[in-house]
């Protein structure tokens, strides 16, 4: 009995597991192209470019698709058999809801592997091959990088900012520049046009900037010199504006795991914080998905519903919370208001908490009747019109 209760709900939860993870891939993948697909109209990207952006991006989405799909998978797969009122006909064998925790458990398990794997060893190459795909693509196709109304901080110690472009001439209306190569004197210029131009080797590019101001704060902040002028060439390398490392150094999320730890070790501990964060999320992401899908089982078998609306709405909001914790404990962690492992350990901690505390209430035979949590609801709202009528005055009976 144990056997065939573990493989018919295992074979329960694979089916909308697959079917979350396709929808979600293709939403992801869609934003993505949404983005890529700006870059191939306004250059000469082809569509074998963006696609191959696409295939070394899917690792990265991959990451944050597989706790979502398998929450939702055997949130859906439990809502299912509570709809079809399998749990009570089961409940009425003897069957106790623990009894479902070995196949969720295999799910989760297989999937903390998998996304682990992931994690470790193929995200790290593709965001790499990304981007010097990018950055490839970025020195003929100088226009992708110009983009309007946003301030451009992707390349290294350089700030921009431009009105307007047109990138068939390559003219520019409108630019500040925040120059902060130097330590101790960082330039601001502000000017009314600029025109791009390109050496003959292509291996510099020229800001010729007119009709402008330039700003100089030295670090002391005792005094300032600003210098108007007509004409001002500021002039970079194409190593320099593509964020080429010229000593062969990666960012955090394309070193190998290996390379993180020795880059961690080099370090010193108020510089180690950024590293410490990805280090740690590499390891609670994948576990997210054992964390997730424990929440998902007792959450679809509480709610009494036929709809499977209700699963998704309350599986996206858990997913939601879930992220939103972990985005707000990273930026207290890289701001170094709280330790890394507590920042980015703490949405799992609370999902498992949370997976506890329904697991033994929906034991004990918990459920919810959503119509009759609806009917109370409008109850409650027929009541408080009652009493705060909407002409704003307190009704007479209150």
């Amino acid at each position: 009995m144990k056997t065939t209760l573990y493989r018919y709900s295992l074979k329960e939860q694979l089916a909308p597991f697959f079917v979350c993870l396709l929808g979600l891939g293709l939403v992801l993948i869609t934003g993505r192209l949404f983005q890529l697909t700006r870059l191939l109209f306004v250059s000469t990207l082809t569509v074998l470019d963006v696609l191959e952006l696409l295939w070394y991006a899917f690792p990265k989405l991959l990451q944050y698709a597989l706790p979502m799909a398998v929450l939702l998978g055997i949130l859906l797969a439990f809502v299912r058999l509570n709809s079809d009122n399998e749990l009570v006909a089961l409940r009425a064998t003897g069957i106790s809801f623990r009894q479902f925790l070995p196949p969720v458990l295999t799910l989760g398990l297989l999937c903390t592997l998998l996304s682990a794997c992931n994690m470790f060893y193929i995200t790290p190459h593709t965001n790499s091959s990304f981007e010097n795909k990018l950055r490839f693509l970025g020195r003929t196709n100088l226009p992708v990088l110009l983009r309007e109304g946003t301030f451009i901080t992707s390349i290294p110690k350089i700030v921009f900012y431009f009105r307007s472009v047109n990138t068939t001439d390559l003219t520019i209306e409108g630019i500040f520049v925040q120059d902060q190569r130097q330590e101790k004197i960082r330039p601001a210029i502000v000017a009314q046009r600029a025109q791009i131009l390109y050496q003959r080797d292509m291996s510099h590019v020229t800001f010729r900037i007119h009709n402008g101001i330039i700003t100089r704060i030295p670090e002391s902040l005792k005094d300032a010199q600003a210098v108007s002028f007509k004409t001002y060439d500021l002039t970079l390398s194409m190593d320099e504006l593509f964020g080429t490392a010229q000593d062969g150094s990666k960012d955090r999320d394309e070193l190998t795991w290996k390379e993180l730890l020795e880059v961690i070790g080099r370090m010193t501990p108020d510089r180690q914080v950024r590293y410490l964060t990805e280090m740690h999320q590499r390891l609670a992401l994948p576990f997210s998905c054992l964390a997730l899908g424990l929440v998902g089982a007792p959450l679809g078998a509480v709610f009494r519903h036929r709809s499977r609306l209700i699963g998704i709405s309350m599986g996206v909001g858990v997913y939601i919370t879930y992220y939103v914790l972990l985005s707000a404990g990273k930026g207290l962690a890289e701001n170094q208001l709280i330790p890394s492992s507590l920042a980015i350990w703490l949405p799992n901690g609370a999902a498992l908490l949370l997976a506890s505390y329904l697991w033994n209430r929906v034991d004990r035979g918990w459920v919810i009747q959503v119509d009759a949590l609806w009917s109370s609801g409008l109850r409650i709202r027929d009541r408080l019109r009652s009493v705060f009528p909407t002409d704003g005055r307190p009704s007479s009976r209150s």
